[in-house]
């Protein structure tokens, strides 16, 4: 008898979960830029708010404990900084928590760095791994950086002098050196591994090489580095060892223009994505500083931003995007007209069920 009850109810449930798969890849399809019929460049994957988007069920003994403490709040509370490892670890800093998420869909584990009701950090902001699996992670409010070793998993303080109010941060390969972008001395300050200084770059004003009050950081695959000048509405360049190469950008509203840069990455192609926190999008440009693409607008479905701050592009070319005060990170591909095989492909290590 039970028997027979419960079969056409998996027959039913099988039925709708074909029906939501098809009107998810239906979705997928239709959020896409530019539109079709134009040959799409830019595709949604997905977002995530909490570890279960990431693909990491809870465990059974998670779940057992959670019948007497009480649910454990893993959901994202207002997330800026995000890196995405070459081992599939997914990093997103917690301006509203106080806390990193690491999110590692391979291992299907979850884990915070940072204790809440302590807080561990004041103001944490940007997030970066060297090549020896430490993270470095940047307190604003704190004015200092934080290392975190993830196989022993042990958190220090790594640099509590020479810094003001530290934002973005990037590990630079090509010479093992951190960039740090010290936003009220309108610098970038360089460190070595072991927390020593290096040299700083730049100084207050508009001209080539110097900012107002500079956020974020990026360093592309030959060691160049991007940085958001966000008071001169614009994005500098410059060379492995500091030297100024060029800028593009300029204040306004409309497409194109940079009112209020946050993040910036770019990906294979050398295309510069900047993250913009005043018209709720991603502008992408070439490296003449030409916008080529721009998507994204305000509102709370999926492909829209409430004002977002850090990307993060990985090497199989996935786009990071911290939607702020969606509180949500959404995970978007950048299609390379050469390989159309790669539409609709889920970020590596982080299918539905799994930069």
């Amino acid at each position: 008898m039970v028997a027979a009850l419960l079969l056409p109810l998996c027959l039913l449930c099988a039925s709708c979960a074909t029906l939501n798969t098809s009107e998810e890849v239906a979705r997928k399809q239709e959020l896409q830029w530019p539109p079709l019929p134009l040959m799409p460049r830019i595709q949604w994957v997905k977002e995530i708010r909490d570890q279960g988007d990431a693909g990491i069920a809870k465990g059974m003994w998670q779940r057992f404990g959670e019948l007497f403490t009480g649910e454990v709040e893993n959901r994202i509370g207002k997330p800026y900084g995000v890196y995405f490892d070459e081992r599939g670890r997914l990093f997103i800093v917690d301006v509203s928590y106080g806390v990193v998420h690491v999110m590692d869909a391979k291992e299907k584990s979850y884990y915070a760095i940072g204790d809440l009701e302590k807080r561990t950090f004041r103001s944490p902001i940007g997030v970066t791994e060297d090549d020896r699996e430490n993270l470095y992670i940047t307190d604003s409010g704190a004015s200092s950086i934080f290392r975190y070793n993830l196989k022993k998993r042990k958190l220090e303080p790594f640099i509590i002098s020479d810094l003001a109010r530290p934002t973005g941060i990037v590990f630079n390969k090509s010479n093992r050196l951190l960039y740090i972008t010290d936003t009220t001395e309108h610098q970038v300050v360089v460190f070595d591994l072991k927390g020593n200084l290096r040299y700083r770059i730049g100084s207050r004003g508009n001209a080539p090489g110097q900012f107002n009050y500079p956020t974020d950081i990026y360093v592309d695959g030959s060691g160049r580095l991007y940085v958001t000048d966000a008071l001169n509405s614009r994005i500098s360049t410059f060379s492995v060892e500091g030297t100024y190469q060029k800028t593009f950008g300029r204040s306004g509203d409309t497409a194109g223009d940079l009112p209020k840069p946050k993040g910036v990455a770019v990906d294979s192609a050398g295309n510069i994505y900047v993250v913009d926190a005043l018209l709720d999008a991603v502008q992408i440009f070439d490296q003449n500083g030409v916008l080529l693409l721009t998507f994204g607008s305000n509102g709370a479905n999926p492909g829209e931003f409430w004002m977002p701050s850090g990307i993060y592009i990985d090497r199989n070319d996935n786009i990071y995007v911290s939607d702020s005060y969606n509180r949500r990170v959404q995970v978007f591909k950048y299609l390379d007209v050469k390989d159309t095989s790669t539409r609709g492909v889920e970020p590596a290590g982080n299918k539905q069920t799994e930069q």
